[in-house]
């Protein structure tokens, strides 16, 4: 998930993470994570960089650009609650839109380059 501004609609942030805000907690599946502020899951925009980091989504902030990523899970940093890669897409070489979900049910490896 990427975000320009530390908040974003509750929806935003459930359909780009998986992670439903409810009563209980933040849900993914079987796995709850009770949350310190239990109103989150009533507000219609939310923070979502305080609800990433207690869930144990990772966060990276870049401030020359303004921008957050927010990365999958690791309930503990131990285990993903789930092998399936976030959604993204990025032009290919033709400048045509290419998302990662055409390869779902297929081995992927995701290789990442930067120069600097």
């Amino acid at each position: 998930m990427i975000l320009n501004d530390t908040t974003t609609p509750r929806g935003d942030f459930e359909a780009e993470t998986g992670w439903k805000l409810t009563a209980a907690g933040a849900c993914k599946g079987t796995v709850c994570v009770p949350l310190a502020d239990p109103t989150a899951a009533a507000q219609e925009v939310v923070n979502a960089i305080e609800l990433a980091e207690a869930i144990g989504l990772p966060v990276a902030h870049n401030n020359e650009h303004g921008i957050w990523a927010v990365g999958p899970e690791s309930i503990g940093a131990r285990a993903l609650v789930t092998a399936e890669d976030a959604e993204f897409e990025l032009p290919d070489l033709d400048g045509n839109l290419f998302r990662l979900s055409s390869l779902r049910g297929q081995k992927v490896l995701v290789y990442a380059w930067a120069p600097y």
